[in-house]
This record gives C-alpha cells, sequence and structure tokens, in this order.
C-alpha cells in the first residue's frame, strides 16, 4: 500500500502528467463552454423561428380563402392579389400544378410578392423539390406544413421559408410558399450552425492564439529543461569546458547549477584525496611488508633443511605476507575504483587494445596453471570514457574465470561488436554456479571456491571479483551478465554502450 502510495505521488509530481492534465484542460474547457452556449443558441433560435413562423402562418390563413377562389383568377393578376397581403419582411409564392398534367410533373412558379428574379425562383424550387417537401403535398394538396428553410438571395440578402399552405382547386394544386427576410443580426443566424457566428469564431481565434502561445513556452520549456540535463552531462564528463553555471541559459535554474557546480568540485576533490590517499596507504603497507621479507632473507638461510617445524614458520609467513601484499593491492584497487566512479577519466577508450592488455597480464597465471588464455577480436570497437574502470573489471572477470578453469582447458575472451553495445564475453570450462547460487555471485565478500586450496591464485580472493566488475561496468553506463554455458563451464559478458 505504502508503495502504491508512493508511486502514485511521484505520477503526480511529474511534469509530464501535469502537462497531460493541462492539455486535457485546455481541450475540454473550450469543448464544454461550446456545447452550452450552442444548446443555448439553439433554444433562442427556435424561439425566434417560432415568432416568424406564427407571423407567416398568418399571412397565409388570411390567404387562405383568396387561393379557394384562385381557378377564377387570372395569372396575369395574381401577382397583385399577392402583394395586397404582403407585409414588410415577410414574401409570398404561388406555386401551382394542374391535375390534367403528366404524373410526374412537379409545381410551378405562378407568382410572387415582391417580385422576384426568375433564377431565385428557380433556386428556390429546386431546393423545395430536393427537400422532398413538394413530392409529399403533391400526392395529397392537403395539410399546412411548418419549415426552417434558408435561401440565400443574391439581391436580398438570406430568407427562412417557414411554411407551405396547399390548397386543392377544380385545376389542380395550389401552394403557398411564405417565407420571411431575415433582417438583423439575430435572424441572419436563423438555420446556421453556431459555429458559424462571428464571436464564436473571434473567440475560437483568440483561444487558438493563446493555445498556441501556452504551447510554444511549454516546448520551449521542455527543451530547456533537455538542454540544461544535456549540458550537465557533457560538463560532467568534460566533453566541454568551463562552468556549468556559465553555459546556463534558464535563470531560473541558476542556483540549481551553482550547486551541480560545487557538486562535481567536491566529487572530483574527494576522488583525487582517495587517489592520493590509496597510493599513500600502499606505500605505507609495501614499505614494512618488504622489510619483514628482507629480513626473512638470513632466517631462511639460518634454518637447516631437514628442520621441518622451522620450514613450515617460514612458509606460514611466506604465506602471510602473500595474503597481506594481495590485501594491499585489493585496498588499493577498490580505493582507485570508489575514486574513478567519482570521477571518471574521459577518454575514448580501444577496446580491443584494452582487451589484449588485459589478457596479457595474465599470461603468466594461465600459463603456470596450465590453461590456453585466448583472444578473439571480431571487430573495432570503442568506449567513451572509463578505461581503467573496464579494464579492472575485466580483469576479475578473468582471474575469476582462470581460478576455477582446470588444468589443461581453454579460457576464451571474445569482443564483439553490436549494432549499439560492445559485447566482452568471457567463457571458461569450469564447473559452472548452481541455479541456487547464481542471484548471489555478483554480492560482496561472496566465494564458492574450495577454501582447502592454497595456490596462488586462490589465495588473494576476498569474494569481491565480480562484485568490482559490477559495480565498475554500471560506473561506466555498463552491463555484466553471468550464465552457465551449454556442456559445462561458466560464461560472463560485459555490455558496453558505442563511444
Amino acid at each position: 500500500m505504502a508503495d502504491t502510495s508512493t508511486q502514485l505521488h511521484r505520477l503526480w509530481r511529474s511534469l509530464t502528467v501535469r502537462a497531460l492534465v493541462v492539455l486535457a484542460l485546455f481541450v475540454a474547457l473550450p469543448v464544454v463552454l461550446y456545447l452550452t452556449f450552442r444548446q443555448a443558441d439553439i433554444d433562442r433560435q427556435r424561439l425566434l423561428l417560432e415568432s416568424i413562423r406564427v407571423k407567416g402562418l398568418t399571412v397565409g390563413r388570411v390567404l387562405e380563402e383568396r387561393l379557394q377562389r384562385a381557378d377564377m383568377i387570372p395569372l396575369f393578376r395574381l401577382g397583385e392579389e399577392l402583394a395586397r397581403f404582403q407585409t414588410e419582411g415577410v414574401s409570398l409564392r404561388l406555386l401551382f400544378r394542374p391535375h390534367d398534367g403528366a404524373p410526374d410533373a412537379g409545381f410551378l412558379y405562378v407568382a410572387s410578392a415582391p417580385p422576384v428574379q426568375p433564377a431565385d425562383l428557380e433556386d428556390e424550387r429546386m431546393r423545395l423539390e430536393a427537400s422532398g417537401v413538394l413530392a409529399q403535398l403533391g400526392e395529397s394538396c392537403a395539410g399546412d406544413l411548418p419549415l426552417a428553410l434558408r435561401i440565400e438571395r443574391a439581391d436580398r440578402g438570406a430568407e427562412l421559408i417557414t411554411s407551405l399552405t396547399p390548397v386543392r382547386t377544380a385545376r389542380g394544386c395550389w401552394v403557398l410558399v411564405i417565407s420571411s427576410n431575415l433582417t438583423d443580426e439575430a435572424e441572419q443566424r436563423l438555420g446556421q450552425p453556431y459555429w458559424h457566428a462571428p464571436e464564436v469564431q473571434v473567440a475560437a481565434a483568440i483561444y487558438l492564439i493563446f493555445a498556441a502561445i501556452v504551447l510554444v513556452i511549454a516546448f520551449d520549456i521542455a527543451h530547456g529543461l533537455r538542454r540544461f540535463a544535456a549540458t550537465a552531462r557533457a560538463v560532467a564528463e568534460r566533453r566541454i569546458e568551463g562552468r556549468f553555471a556559465q553555459r546556463n541559459q534558464i535563470p531560473e535554474l541558476e542556483p540549481v547549477a551553482n550547486a551541480f557546480d560545487r557538486m562535481e568540485d567536491s566529487l572530483r576533490s574527494t576522488a583525487s584525496e582517495l587517489r592520493a590517499a590509496a597510493e599513500e596507504s600502499a606505500h605505507a603497507f609495501k614499505t614494512p611488508l618488504g622489510t619483514i621479507r628482507q629480513a626473512m632473507v638470513p632466517l631462511r638461510t639460518r634454518v637447516a633443511g631437514d628442520d621441518k617445524r622451522s620450514q613450515q614458520a617460514l612458509m606460514a609467513v611466506d604465506g602471510a605476507l602473500d595474503k597481506l601484499d594481495s590485501l594491499v593491492r585489493a585496498a588499493r584497487n577498490l580505493d582507485d575504483s570508489v575514486a574513478d566512479r567519482l570521477d571518471p577519466p574521459r577518454e575514448k577508450v580501444d577496446l580491443g587494445a584494452l582487451v589484449e592488455d588485459v589478457v596479457d597480464t595474465f599470461a603468466a597465471d594461465a600459463a603456470t596453471r596450465q590453461i590456453s588464455l585466448r583472444t578473439s577480436i571480431e571487430s573495432e570497437a570503442s568506449a567513451p570514457l572509463g578505461g581503467r574502470l573496464i579494464a579492472d573489471a575485466l580483469g576479475q572477470v578473468i582471474e575469476n574465470a582462470l581460478s576455477y578453469a582446470p588444468a589443461g582447458s581453454v579460457v576464451t575472451v571474445t569482443l564483439h561488436r553490436g549494432t549499439r553495445r560492445v559485447l566482452i564475453v568471457v567463457a571458461d570450462n569450469g564447473p559452472g554456479v548452481e541455479a541456487a547460487l547464481m542471484p548471489h555471485i555478483f554480492d560482496r565478500h561472496v566465494s564458492f571456491r574450495d577454501r582447502s586450496r592454497s595456490d596462488a591464485v586462490t589465495s588473494g580472493n576476498f569474494g569481491l571479483g565480480l562484485w568490482v566488475a559490477k559495480r565498475n561496468m554500471e560506473s561506466v553506463g555498463g552491463t555484466i551478465e553471468a550464465a552457465n554455458r551449454r556442456g559445462g563451464g561458466f560464461i560472463v559478458t560485459l555490455g558496453l554502450p558505442l563511444a
């Protein structure tokens, strides 16, 4: 439960998550506001449309009696009749379809008030036919159909057809089309989507401009943080000269840059002090050890060959001195490794030459144990930093392989370059490691050697070799993996990033 709470807290503190939340709000807010205002506009248009319809229907009721006598009125007089009932803002059209026409014959415009251009009348008739309203009226010539069909006029702006009033007579079917001129701003928007409204378009444009500005600022901040991190890495790896604070371009991060410079100075100072202390400590230990070895030379000459007790004492002292020498070397290597981890040397490392050099240092030990130590450099490769750390890690792995490999066997060291990483593989023909012990082979002070052996290779072992190798590889951004070989033996793979 505590882990889940911690993960949720870290997730909420993430800048990426917060940016996504802000982005979601940016998207949701205008959508919610638009839907709310659109519904209000729909309600307003419904009320306004109903008012216009009522006005048109009133005119239609008055004209209905006249339409009943339309057969007796000459066609050229119908326009005058319509003009008598035409009011400001209301347009009247009269359509007719005779009974004796073709079955699929449509309606014809007969008159209009005020007069309308023939092209506009034809456009209106085609739109009415396309809507299917005239087809319905043609079948029954009955009913009163309220509409809200918008027609754009080239000369008078927009009109809204509000109703169709059909009347059946002996000659055929008459249809009175009543439309209202959309004059004021509110009426002009009838029948149009809400997003066509000028205020909506202006608000959307302003919002998009503000959103673009915010996104540009957000991306600039993200880019600045990435640049900040890249500069920190470059300064830490000494790929660029100068102080980090001098290269920082974000004023708000200046305290962080100063703190980073102080931390880097402290690490480099600590690394330098560790190296100096390691050298002084090694020298301080080696001097008395050398004195003891020199003092034992006359003792060996004085002890008779048949004095087994004295000979065993001398051998015990020699063994203890060897272990002390190993301890001094191990302590020196550990201190140097810690210093290199704090302040790794930043030079490009030729891994092929490094592998050859490390293998050469173990050639004598391998020959003493009658083990064939072979190298295979399959391709040239280099690493960006940490040559001494890599060499120390590889040396620890080779030493571990030699300590387990039986006499007459082969230990191979292979360098292989992949697409993204360089692999150094050390393989031996030793007994391998039990599956239950495999998770602990890289732990500190863990060793599975036979302690009854006291040969030169095992006498200096303290269970630190593979632990040091793992720590060094992680310090240079690498990996280390181990597995048993099929058919017997052990294999350790060092992975490094390409330079």
